[in-house]
C-alpha cells in the first residue's frame, strides 16, 4: 500500500508540474495570460471539467467507465431550465436535478453491477435514452431564458477575487480526497477496482460499491451541467459534448489507471487544470486547426505517459539509491 501511495503522489505531482510548465510557457509568450481576470476564467473552466470528472474518477477507480457524462450534463441544464420555467424555485430545481442525475447514474450502476453489461455499452445506451428524453421535452435551446438566478450566481459570483464555483470545487475536492484516502468506503472503491473477485471474497459488496460510484457520477455530471448553463446563461442539447473526452482525460492525465484501483481526485484536479491551461494557451501560438489538434494530442499523451510512468521511474531510482554498494574485494598481499 505504501508503494501505491508513493506512485499516486508522484503521479499527482507530475500532473501539477505539467500544468505549471504549460502555464509558465503561456505567460512567457503572453504576459496577460497570468492576469487576475484570466486566472479566474481558467479556474472557472477547470471547475466545469472537475465536476464533470468527479464521479468519473470514482467510477474509473472502481474499474468502470461512464460515457453518459455529456448527456447528463445536458440533462442538468435543460431539465433545470424546464422546471424553473414552470415556476419551481431555483434552489429546489437544482437539488432535484442533481438527485435525478444520481438516479440515472444508479440505473447505469444496476446495468453494470447486476446485469453484468459492459460499462461502455451500458453508459452509451443510457446516454441515448437521456438524449431521447431531452428531445421529447422540446426545449433544445433555452435561448438565454429559463436558467434560474441561483445557477447563474453559483457559476459567476465571486468571494473577493476568487470565483464561488472554484471555492466550492476546492471544498468538494478536499472532501472527496479525504473519503477516498481515509475512509472504509474509499478503501472499498480501490479494492474493487484492483481486483473485484478478491474484494468479493474479502466480504466487500462489489455491486453496492459500483452502484454508489455510478450514482455519484450521475449527480456530479448533472451538477456540472447546472453550473455550465448558469455560466453560459442558456443551455442546449450538445452543451456537454466537449466533456466526454475531458472528463476521462482529466482522470488519466491525473495519474489514475484506466483499469481501476489506482488514482486520486487530486490527480483529477491537476488533470482538469492542465487541460484548461492547454486549451487556453494553444490559440496564442496562431496555429492552424490541424496544428492545434496535433499539439493538443501530443501534450495529452505526454501528460498521460508522465503521470502513469513517473511513479515507476521514481521507485526504480529510489531502489537503486537505497541498494547497498558492493564492498570492494579485499586484496591480500603475497609475501615472496
Amino acid at each position: 500500500m505504501s508503494r501505491l501511495r508513493g506512485h499516486v503522489s508522484v503521479s499527482t505531482a507530475s500532473a501539477f508540474g505539467l500544468c505549471a510548465v504549460l502555464f509558465l510557457i503561456a505567460t512567457i509568450h503572453s504576459s496577460g495570460f497570468a492576469s487576475g481576470g484570466n486566472v479566474r476564467q481558467l479556474l472557472v473552466f477547470s471547475a466545469f471539467i472537475g465536476f464533470a470528472a468527479l464521479g468519473q474518477t470514482v467510477v474509473v477507480l472502481s474499474g468502470g467507465l461512464d460515457l453518459s457524462v455529456p448527456w447528463l450534463m445536458a440533462f442538468g441544464g435543460i431539465q433545470l431550465s424546464h422546471w424553473a420555467g414552470d415556476g419551481m424555485p431555483g434552489g429546489v430545481a437544482i437539488a432535484l436535478v442533481v438527485l435525478a442525475g444520481a438516479a440515472i447514474g444508479l440505473v447505469n450502476g444496476v446495468g453494470v453491477a447486476w446485469l453484468r453489461l459492459p460499462p461502455i455499452i451500458m453508459t452509451l445506451a443510457m446516454g441515448g435514452l437521456v438524449q431521447a428524453y431531452l428531445l421529447s421535452l422540446g426545449v433544445l435551446n433555452t435561448g438565454g431564458s429559463g436558467v434560474p438566478h441561483a445557477a447563474e450566481a453559483a457559476a459567476s459570483d465571486r468571494i473577493g477575487p476568487i470565483p464561488v464555483v472554484a471555492l466550492v470545487w476546492l471544498v468538494v475536492a478536499i472532501g472527496i480526497g479525504i473519503v477516498l484516502a481515509r475512509s472504509a468506503a474509499g478503501r472499498r472503491v480501490y479494492a474493487v477496482g484492483a481486483n473485484d473477485e478478491v474484494a468479493r471474497l474479502s466480504g466487500i459488496d462489489v455491486g453496492r460499491v459500483r452502484l454508489a460510484a455510478y450514482a455519484l457520477s450521475g449527480a456530479s455530471a448533472a451538477f456540472a451541467g447546472v453550473i455550465l448553463a448558469g455560466y453560459v446563461g442558456s443551455t442546449y442539447l450538445d452543451i456537454g459534448a466537449p466533456y466526454l473526452f475531458a472528463s476521462i482525460a482529466a482522470v488519466i492525465v491525473g495519474g489514475a489507471s484506466i483499469m481501476g484501483g489506482r488514482g486520486t481526485y487530486w490527480g483529477t484536479v491537476a488533470g482538469a487544470l492542465t487541460l484548461t491551461v492547454l486549451s487556453a494557451m494553444l490559440p496564442l501560438f496562431h496555429l492552424s486547426d490541424a496544428g492545434l489538434k496535433v499539439v493538443y494530442g501530443v501534450v495529452i499523451l505526454a501528460g498521460v505517459w508522465l503521470s502513469q510512468s513517473g511513479g515507476a521511474l521514481v521507485a526504480r531510482l529510489r531502489q537503486r539509491s537505497s541498494s547497498p554498494t558492493p564492498a570492494s574485494p579485499e586484496v591480500k598481499s603475497v609475501e615472496p
